[in-house]
Formats: structure tokens, sequence, C-alpha cells
């Protein structure tokens, strides 16, 4: 019939189809926080090579890099039913490379993506139009799609119990809203079409911000590990591409317009900075981290959604029974737990959204030095019906290798 919409259409009906959860900053899933459950900044080891802290790395005796991939399952609960839905996704979540030389020095490179989203809304019915002049109906599609990635260069120092890292840090990334609106007329008592007329706009914003970052870790001989980090924005740059398209149907007389025009847009970055204490007693390291990112009051340049400061707590326990690496494959586990409160950086239904996380690890062994294999089982809560109106539960399987080991060939073989 000619009042069915396309099928390309007609096949989406979801209220919130996105790669994280159905609370988005911007539309781009998380700006960089959620669900990278762990606790990093005052504690790392050769084991695992963290992204938290990078003036750790300078501990490290060998060459090393670290590659993370995740499976999620998502599930969006609506308060009064009607908008529940549930989706999966595997997502590469993180690249480490690590090259120790000299005295405690050490080059590194990280990269990961700080968000991405591909999301439809569509109508599934011919809406009337209200006081319209004719039979008129409207039909909507809108589209969102984008990526955000975290690109950092780290040199870092170790000199005594201190160690220091620093280093440029690369956010950049586009994303694009496409909205398109159809307009139809039809013949009064008929569904012989009258009039038809398309509304297609698109807006697409580059961004790409430069940032400075650093870390400090204090290693105490009695086993009180304080670390911090930070990223300051030196240069913020945003490009707003819009481009409008008409097509407008009068029988068999057809009427195009279209336009393009591009402007800088303000884009500002927020400040970000964090803490952290470790202790080790024994074989049981308990560690906190505290994370906040200062986006109150500015611009990111992506939309025009207000921005609040972000919130991370993090706590961890940790069991690490390694002796010698010839003891029995258990002992050289490592088993760790952790429990991540978040508050993100908007507010939805006029409340803020929390997001309470527990995670618990599982660290293998990949041979006899450091290489490894770790793997991690997460859920997370996003939000509450009461709040804000719906809430997303999500499952995580992370994977993550590690390689750490002498990557040359010994002249010698030692019994060690």
């Amino acid at each position: 019939m000619i009042k069915k919409i396309p099928l390309a259409l007609i096949f989406i009906y979801l209220t919130a189809l996105c790669e994280t959860s159905a609370f988005s900053s911007l539309s781009l899933g998380d700006i960089e926080p959620s669900m990278n459950n762990s606790t990093g900044i005052a504690f790392t080891d050769s084991l695992i090579l963290k992204n938290h802290n990078p003036a750790a790395w300078t501990g490290l005796a060998n060459t090393s890099f670290s590659v993370s991939t995740s499976f999620y399952y998502h599930s969006l609960s609506v308060a009064g039913g009607g908008g529940d839905s549930s989706y999966d996704r595997f997502t590469f979540e993180e690249m480490s490379f690590a090259m120790p030389f000299g005295n405690r020095n050490v080059l590194g490179f990280s990269y990961y993506p700080s968000s991405i989203v591909d999301m439809t809304n569509v109508t599934t019915d011919e809406a009337q139009v209200p006081e319209s002049f004719e039979d008129t109906t409207l039909r909507t599609l809108e589209t969102r799609k984008g990526s955000v990635s975290n690109a950092s260069l780290i040199y870092g120092k170790g000199l005594g119990d201190f160690s220091f890292s620093i280093g440029p840090k690369f956010l950049f990334g586009n994303y694009e809203i496409a909205r398109r609106y159809k307009y139809t007329s039809y013949v009064e008592g008929t569904d012989i079409v009258d009039w038809e007329k398309y509304f297609e706009s698109t807006d697409k914003t580059q961004i790409f911000h430069f940032l400075i970052s650093g870390g400090v870790l204090y290693k105490s001989p009695a086993g009180l590990d304080i670390g911090a980090v930070f990223s300051l924005p030196l240069s913020t740059y945003a490009n707003r591409i819009g481009n409008f398209y008409r097509t407008t149907s009068y029988g068999t007389v057809t009427e195009v317009i279209s336009e393009i025009e591009s402007e800088d847009d303000s884009a500002d970055w927020a400040f970000e900075f964090g803490t952290g204490l470790s202790y080790k007693v024994n074989k049981l390291l308990l560690s906190y981290d505290f994370s906040a990112k200062l986006f109150d009051g500015i611009s990111t340049g992506i939309d025009d959604t207000e921005m609040k400061n972000y919130v991370k707590n993090s706590f961890g326990l940790s069991f690490d029974p390694r002796n010698k690496k010839y003891d029995p494959y258990y002992k050289r586990m490592v088993y760790s737990g952790y429990f991540t409160v978040e508050k993100r950086p908007y507010e939805y239904s006029g409340n803020p959204v929390y997001d309470i996380t527990g995670t618990l690890g599982l660290n293998l062994p990949f041979n006899n030095d450091k290489t490894n294999i770790e793997l991690r089982f997460g859920y997370t809560r996003s939000g509450s019906k009461e709040d804000n109106g719906m809430e997303c539960d999500t499952f995580r399987i992370t994977f993550n290798f590690t390689g750490s080991d002498r990557w040359r060939l010994r002249k010698n073989r030692y019994d060690d």
C-alpha cells in the first residue's frame, strides 16, 4: 500500500539501540568512563599493563604489550513497560605498549575508543499532523553515528621510590545526527497520494582535542603506595558541517532544494584528574581509586547536552599467592574483585545517573615468564526506574592478553 514506508524503515523499531547503554552522554555512549572497572592509579604489576597510571610502567623489566576485548549483553527496562529491549555486542577495549630502557626509563603508547554509538529511532505508524490543512500525516527517522578515540604517547622515569610520566594525549572523532521527516497528504477517502514532502538534515561534527597528561607514583617501603594522574586540555577544535535537503512532489512535478554549510563550533574539554591508594598485607592487596572529570559548565562541541561533573570511586581487593614460577599452577593465579560507583556526566529526567558495578577477575599465567591472560566478569546497573524512568543492566566478559617476556634469545640457559 502507498501508506507503507520503505522496508528499510519498517524493520527498525527501537527507542535506543546504541553501543553502550540507553544512558548515553551526548548520545555518544560514555565519554571514557564506564565499565573499565579496576583500580590502578596507585598499584600496577608487570602482570597487567594499566592505562590508569603509566608512571608505574617504569617498573617493567621487559618490553610489554596489552590487548583487550569484551563481550557485552545489555537489557533495558522502562517504567510502565512498552520500551524494554535487549541486545549484545563485541567491542575492542584497549591497546598498550611499553618499552623500558636505560635506568628505569620507559617509552609507551596507549589507544582505546572512548565511546561509540550507532543509534536509530523510527516511528512505526504515520502520525496525524495536528490542525493540518488536509489529511496530512508524518513519519520520522533519526540516526546518530559516531565515535571518539583516545591516544596517548608516554615517557616515564623512575627515581628512587618515585616514578613520573608525562606525554601528549589526543582525543579525536566524528559525530553525525541525521533526521528525515516525511509528510504525506491523501485525497479524501482514498489511499491516493495528493502531496508529498521530505525534509532531511544532517549535522556532522569533527572534533580534535590536544591534552597534556601525566602521573606520579610513590611506592613506600611500608607497602602503602600513593598515586595521582591528570589530563589538562591545551587546544580544542570542533567543526560542524550542516547539510539540508528537501524534496516536494505535486503529482508529477518534483522540487528539490539543498544546501551545505560549515562552521567552527565552540569546543572545550574537561580537566581530568585522579588519585589512588594501595596497601599490601601478606598476599592481599587493598586498593582505592578516585577519578573526576570537570565537565560542568563547558561545551564539548558535539551536542547541546548540558554536561555535569563526572565522579568515579573504585574499591579493589586482590589475592596474589605467587611465590616461585615453578609453583603449582593454581598458586600462580591472581584473584581479584572490584566494586565501582560512578556518577555519569549528565542528568536524565532531571536526576543524576549512577552506575554501580561489581567485577571478578582471574589472571592466568600463559607461560613461565610474565605473559598472561586475564578474564573479568562484570555486572553493571545503570540508572533506576524511580529516578530516571528506566534502568539498564549490563553483563560483561573481558579478555585481556598481556605479553611481557624477554624478547631476545639467551646465550646461556640458567636454572632459576
